[in-house]
């Protein structure tokens, strides 16, 4: 995905739809590429955004404490 950035990964792909949503939420785009294979439960959920708001997103992912920081 050229152009983005993986800003948060988790092994539940809930956690990872709630970041992009509250990211969403604070106008910053954002997607979720899932790689959890649901047979047997492994992998990671990745938040993808844009190189240029990189900075923005984390900084709002590190001052809103949530239950889900990893």
């Amino acid at each position: 995905m050229e152009g983005w950035v993986r800003i948060y990964k988790s092994t539940n792909a809930i956690d990872a739809e709630m970041v992009k949503a509250m990211l969403i939420d604070q106008g910053i785009e954002a997607v979720v590429i899932n790689k959890i294979d649901s047979s047997y439960l492994f992998g990671e959920a990745s938040v993808y955004c844009k190189n240029e708001e990189e900075a923005m997103a984390l900084a709002f992912i590190n001052v809103n404490p949530t239950d889900i920081h990893e």
